[in-house]
């Protein structure tokens, strides 16, 4: 529903124009390199945030669970050591990935040859014929 059918429902009235709903175009996109680069902070920044405050947690619940005795306070102190861990692993998987997309994005041409052409048009396409046939 758009939004001058919202308003119309809200209010009770009718315009007497009832919109109908589009949907936008898929557009094709790929995303540029700043926003690659980005996206790598923001997950790289996340991972290691969540792995400071798991550590700041585990110590606490290491010293619940040493005080308390009880095997569920275990339990789920390995859990977190365990997710702790895989945290990590994905922090390494991030930076493995981005080495990759740097890899494949900076295969670049060896030999460049500049050639400058310096005469009319006709003469370039004459050329051109020659050189095909």
């Amino acid at each position: 529903m758009n939004q001058l059918n919202k308003i119309n429902d809200i209010f009770g009235i009718d315009t007497g124009v009832d919109l109908p709903i589009t949907k936008p175009l898929p557009m094709d996109y790929s995303p540029s390199e700043i926003e690659q680069d980005d996206d790598y902070q923001l997950a790289r920044s996340t991972l290691r945030g969540l792995i400071n405050k798991n550590e700041d947690v585990l110590t606490e619940l290491i010293h619940i669970s040493k005080n308390s005795e009880h095997p569920r306070a275990f339990e789920v102190a390995g859990q977190l050591i365990k997710t702790q861990t895989e945290v990590a692993r994905e922090l390494m998987n991030v930076h493995k990935q981005r080495k990759e997309i740097e890899k494949t994005s900076s295969k670049t041409i060896n030999q460049q040859n500049n050639i400058l052409f310096a005469g009319s048009t006709s003469e370039l396409l004459k050329l051109i014929a020659t050189s095909r046939g």
